[in-house]
């Protein structure tokens, strides 16, 4: 079969083109596409299939060090039977100092406990749902903005294999991967209107499920804020939707929001603006990939067209969110959403151009595109360059020490370490020995009470109030005395341990000290244990 022969199949069998208008939003679309129901199921089948394999780890241990903190944070609710950070209300949301946001923890421990196989593999398993959930959800919220099967199916499969996405569904739990996949279905929630009834329950269900997930639930205040407001200036003023001058009203708030923080500082914490911003760019490009060069277009054609409530929405909510770009921690992975969904918007462009010219070297670009995105995410996801790619997964040696301990050392002995390595060890040994580690580790395991806390209250005028909690920590903290212990490497500083955990790669004072002193016990070419003898 020629080329020719195989474009016009898939024009005219595969993706059946049609002049009619379908759904509510159709306007939003002069030509559209309805392939048939088979066609549909092996269109997402293949999407699935290529979902799960993409995710198949090519390396053979937990990858990140995020995943390995809530790794521990798993591994104490199956010891103890309960969460130890929650020392308040506040604490189930990670919003009181020393306390984490409890959902992703809490999944895990049930996961685990209910299919009784080890942390590890249940992180595997749970990133991968997580990942083809996030088909499921972003797959209805663009139901929600236009009704065709082309554009769903283009947001479902840049959305899934989406770097940024990717790096958090694919053996490296956390948080932040949860929240990108819950996003767009509390979207889809407060846009849909055909269930007022349910939305009253299910709304505020998943927003406070998203706030137990991630700090990131406030993102969705001002957007909640921005859908009630339309909804009421529908109500009351509908012919304001039709203000000859309401695209560039829109467009001139939009390049505001964008540049504002330029010119304020906002979200650049050190260096040169333009520096801050060339970063920003670039870390934007890894988490989203290179299909960012489609956003200028699809921004031009979102803010120009004529408005429906929903364009109107996403108009408003994509000029709230401009300004978290220049934030390198926290812009690109709030913004996943937004950029494949603007992404979409031009891909989908490009696609009815390919249809109605049938032109040979456009279709070869569209393919190549897709190619080019996925090998992309397919890389990034499997390999590392640079200084970490010898330490961005934990080695086998690691993973091997701290089965031995959990097999060798007693309950609630005490441990001293001495790397990053050792949090790792920490999670694999299931807290044989128990390690010092951050301070909600510290609070979890005993190192730290209750009343050693001391809570400073953040104003909710100040960006710390959304970003770490409405309290912060205040006075020392436990995991400072401990690293100044680590590096003073001096007196009579092991009383209070039984063991020590060395990270070969990772040299500090006290090593000579335990050397001196201690017995080794345990040896690999990464990790070592060392006895402690009683003073």
């Amino acid at each position: 079969m020629t080329f020719q022969k195989l474009e016009n199949t898939i024009g005219t069998n595969i993706l059946k083109l049609e002049g009619t208008m379908q759904g509510n939003s159709s306007s939003d679309f002069d030509i559209q596409y309805n392939p048939s129901r088979r066609t549909k199921f092996l269109l997402m089948g293949l999407l699935l299939v290529l979902n799960i394999i993409i995710r198949i780890p090519s390396i053979p241990h937990e990858k990140g060090y995020d995943s390995f903190f809530i790794h521990n944070l798993a591994n104490s609710l199956t010891i103890f039977g309960s969460a130890k950070w929650w020392i308040s209300w506040l604490s189930v949301f990670g919003f009181y100092p020393d306390s984490y946001s409890s959902a992703v923890p809490f999944t895990l421990s049930g996961m685990s406990q209910v299919m009784g196989i080890e942390m590890e593999k249940t992180i595997l398993l749970f990133c991968i749902i997580i990942g083809i959930f996030g088909i499921c959800t972003i797959y209805v919220f663009a139901e929600r903005i236009y009704n065709s099967f082309q554009f769903k199916y283009i947001m479902s499969l840049f959305f899934s294999l989406a770097p940024g996405l990717m790096l958090f569904t694919t053996w490296e739990v956390s948080t932040r991967g949860q929240f990108i996949v819950f996003f767009p279905l509390f979207l889809y929630i407060l846009l849909k209107e055909e269930f007022k009834f349910k939305k009253y329950i299910l709304l505020p269900t998943c927003l406070i499920f998203i706030f137990s997930t991630h700090h990131y639930a406030f993102f969705l205040v001002p957007i909640s804020i921005i859908y009630i407001s339309l909804k009421a200036i529908q109500n009351v003023k509908p012919e304001l939707f039709k203000m000859s001058y309401l695209n560039y009203i829109l467009l001139v708030f939009f390049l505001i929001a964008l540049t504002c923080p330029f010119f304020t500082g906002l979200f650049i914490s050190s260096g040169s603006r333009y520096t801050w911003i060339l970063n920003a760019i670039i870390t934007n490009i890894r988490q989203t990939g290179p299909l960012v060069l489609f956003i200028p277009g699809g921004l031009a054609y979102l803010f120009l067209k004529k408005k429906t409530f929903e364009g109107m929405f996403m108009c408003l909510t994509i000029t709230v969110l401009a300004p978290i770009f220049y934030s390198q921690i926290y812009g690109p992975f709030v913004l996943i959403l937004i950029s494949i969904f603007i992404i979409s918007i031009a891909f989908n462009n490009l696609l009815k151009l390919m249809i109605t010219h049938k032109n040979k070297l456009l279709t070869i670009g569209i393919v190549a595109i897709i190619l080019l995105f996925v090998s992309f995410s397919s890389f990034y996801n499997h390999y590392r360059t640079g200084s970490s790619d010898s330490f961005w997964y934990m080695q086998e040696s690691t993973y091997a020490s701290g089965t031995w301990a959990k097999n060798h050392i007693p309950e609630n002995a005490r441990g001293l370490d001495t790397g990053m390595e050792t949090s790792r060890f920490f999670a694999i040994s299931e807290a044989h020995p128990i390690t010092t580690s951050e301070d909600i580790l510290n609070l979890v395991y005993g190192w730290t009470n209750e009343s050693d806390i001391v809570s400073v209250k953040n104003s909710p005028l100040s960006l710390q109030y959304y970003f770490e909690g409405p309290y912060s920590k205040g006075g020392s903290s436990f995991s400072g005395q401990m690293e100044w212990i680590k590096y003073a490497g001096t007196g009579n500083n092991l009383k209070n341990f039984d063991y020590f955990i060395q990270d070969k790669y990772q040299y500090k004072p006290i090593v000579d000290k335990v050397q001196i002193e201690s017995s080794l016990i345990y040896d690999s070419p990464r990790i070592s244990v060392w006895k402690i003898p009683k003073q």
